[in-house]
């Protein structure tokens, strides 16, 4: 079989080839065997081509965060999934045409998921639902104020939160998708600049906001910082800019806010897998709910991966770029 390598670091679209592996087998009882169908050039995947994202011990050669697809086989011990089951890697070293997981290491899939929602899910969704879940109390009607506004995570925890009552403030930095981030149910979309202060405090009034999320870094993050109320949590989850995150020590040390930081994979690689079935449980309901539903940039067959990994850095943050097998 065939699968996605890279032997230096570099330009994605330079680096990355198509290499013939030995096919996997069944080893063990509690092993099942899964055809990948498709799988989302990720920006952590071309960060990760490019030196800046650490390479762990479990991807070898491989690499690949997120990918979709179908159960062939199982081993004897394995009683959750079943061939021909639709399921998620939650492994790091998806892109290839067959992977080899262990029953914990999968998640299985409601039937009515389609192929394209099922692709994206593992990655953005999550880190937009354990955002909003797990670093402040949230109840309905508080506000939350994130940068990045129309990556992929940025619209999921606009979905989310206009479910569960939360008021948003998303910040741009080009002003272009507003409209499509409104009719998702983003409550305000806003500019980020100098004057994101002021114009805050014109749209939520007395209000305080509880909750920041940021994607960006260099000097944005120090405007949600001044933004937050008191006592609030700014969580950075990302560093699109590249630029070290510049913030106000005072607004910490005065106002009593915490600076947190987030890693999806941290999270699944410790959480226990009762955790991690019920974040993924949670995400299908949403999604069988209309959710997540990806924007795609390109489609593109694995035949032409360079060509894919050229258009997912042309086009990050304008939608997904799907690749896929058939």
């Amino acid at each position: 079989m065939k699968q996605v390598q890279f032997e230096k670091t570099g330009r994605p679209a330079e680096v990355a080839f198509w290499a013939d592996v030995p096919e996997p087998v069944l080893s063990a009882d509690d092993q099942v065997l899964v055809r990948i169908e498709a799988f989302p050039i990720n920006p952590s995947d071309l960060l990760l081509f490019r030196g800046v994202y650490p390479r762990t011990p479990v991807n070898g050669d491989a690499l690949g965060n997120e990918a979709t697809g179908i159960v062939e086989a199982v081993g004897a011990g394995v009683g959750g999934v079943k061939p021909g089951d639709r399921v998620i890697s939650l492994r790091t070293d998806n892109w290839r045409e067959r992977q080899v997981l262990r029953e914990s290491e999968l998640i299985r899939l409601a039937p009515g998921l389609g192929i394209e929602t099922a692709a994206v899910l593992k990655v953005n969704p999550a880190t937009a639902f354990l955002m909003l879940k797990d670093f402040t109390a949230l109840s309905q009607g508080d506000w939350i104020i994130q940068n990045a506004a129309n990556s992929a995570v940025g619209r999921s925890v606009i979905e989310i939160a206009k479910r569960r009552g939360l008021r948003t403030l998303n910040v741009l930095r080009r002003e272009g998708a507003a409209d499509d981030l409104r009719a998702l149910g983003a409550e305000h979309v806003i500019a980020d600049n100098d004057s994101l202060p002021g114009r805050v405090a014109e749209l939520i009034g007395e209000g305080d906001i509880k909750l920041g999320l940021d994607a960006i870094g260099g000097s944005s993050t120090g405007r949600l910082a001044q933004v937050i109320g008191p006592s609030g949590t700014l969580v950075i989850y990302g560093g699109m800019s590249g630029q070290p995150s510049h913030v106000d020590a005072g607004q910490f040390v005065f106002r009593d806010l915490r600076l947190r930081g987030f890693w999806l994979t941290k999270f699944l690689a410790e959480a226990p897998r009762e955790s991690i079935v019920s974040l993924y449980d949670s995400l299908v309901t949403l999604a069988l709910d209309g959710a997540f539903r990806p924007e795609i940039s390109g489609r593109f067959h694995i035949s032409r991966l360079r060509e894919a990994l050229g258009h997912a850095e042309a086009t990050m943050g304008r939608g997904k770029t799907l690749v896929t097998f058939d």
